[in-house]
């Protein structure tokens, strides 16, 4: 994503080339940032599926229930029963196989009328035939991660101006340095900060201070991740950096144990066979918050963390070394055998 002069977001935005360019039948979003995906989403549904009438979104996730593809390509052949146009939504795209592949290339040229397809993926090698295909057309929009906090800065001012407020450069800045790059986490706190300055407000530092934890969650978020992965080395890299941004290990272990408790959550509900989409509705989580949760483990190798953290809380409280304590709990938990999480 270019920017302009000042980090303002400029015209080749894709966000903005999806609310200005004429209707496509078809799309392909694609990349790592969950937020501005789901983002994107809303906008075409809002496009493709003017607000108040009839029509169907139907969403197919590829590496779990890829066998509904084909019936839900043929749906989009026939008017639906109460008219209106037809959109059909698949996620995880980069599972697609060969024939999945081909089967949607064949239905490409037919699309447009009354029938609209969104592919997403995390990643779009141009090597696969429907993913080249989509990028040579025009149709691909890219939405890499965002990990460089001055790329993140300007978001901040985006998201407020969207709830009606000016934000102070250092409002922003100290805004992004107490989340992290995270948009998903940005947007959340811009929220809750927006509620609290009050309607028209003009945000200033002294707002995100008050609002936003002192604890840097993007560390906690990172050392999260690396436990789900585990990669012992950096987590206990990421867990020397908070202790010596001055984090208590007190609140470190509160801040991870509850972002694996919701990873557990999740865990648990993609294990009974739910998809994502029924698990962000009993949840109450948006999407982009579930793709972020799946990855993170199994629902026991989890629940086995918790249990190690919670006697972690107990070895903190007793006075015992806090740095030595707290590494090998980590390294029990990145020693647990473990398999890939499901989806």
């Amino acid at each position: 994503m270019r920017r302009g002069r000042g980090g303002a977001l400029d015209a080749s935005d894709p966000l903005a080339a999806l609310a200005r360019e004429a209707v496509r039948p078809y799309y392909l979003l694609h990349g790592e940032e969950t937020f501005l995906v789901d983002r994107a989403l809303a906008m075409l549904r809002a496009r493709l599926l003017p607000a108040g009438g009839p029509g169907t979104w139907h969403t197919v996730w590829a590496d779990q229930d890829g066998e509904r593809l084909g019936p839900a390509l043929e749906d989009l052949a026939s008017p639906p029963l109460f008219g209106g146009p037809q959109v059909l939504v698949v996620r995880r795209a980069e599972a697609l196989g060969d024939e999945a592949q081909t089967a949607i290339l064949d239905r490409l040229p037919t699309l447009g009328a009354g029938g609209s397809l969104v592919l997403v993926a995390r990643t779009a090698d141009q090597r696969r035939r429907l993913f080249a295909a989509c990028l040579r057309s025009g149709a691909a929009y890219a939405f890499p991660a965002i990990t460089d906090r001055r790329a993140a800065v300007p978001w901040v001012g985006r998201l407020a101006r969207e709830r009606g407020h000016e934000v102070a450069p250092a409002a922003a800045e100290e805004l992004v340095d107490r989340t992290g790059p995270d948009l998903g986490a940005i947007a959340s706190e811009v929220e809750k900060i927006s509620l609290y300055a009050g309607p028209g407000k003009r945000i200033d530092a002294s707002h995100v201070r008050a609002v936003v934890a002192a604890v840097r969650p993007h560390g906690v978020e990172e050392l999260t991740d690396r436990l789900g992965r585990a990669d012992l080395a950096g987590a206990a890299h990421v867990l020397r950096r908070l202790f010596a941004e001055g984090e208590p290990p007190i609140r470190v272990v509160a801040f991870l144990a509850a972002n694996l408790r919701r990873a557990l959550h999740v865990a648990e509900l993609a294990e009974a066979g739910l998809d994502a989409e029924e698990i962000g509705r009993r949840l109450g989580m948006p999407g982009w918050l579930v793709a972020k949760q799946r990855g993170r483990g199994r629902a026991r190798d989890l629940a086995h963390a918790l249990v190690v953290l919670e006697r972690l809380d107990l070895e903190l409280k007793s006075s015992r070394p806090a740095a030595a304590v707290f590494e090998a709990a980590l390294l029990e938990i990145a020693s647990e055998p473990r398999r890939p999480a499901a989806g």
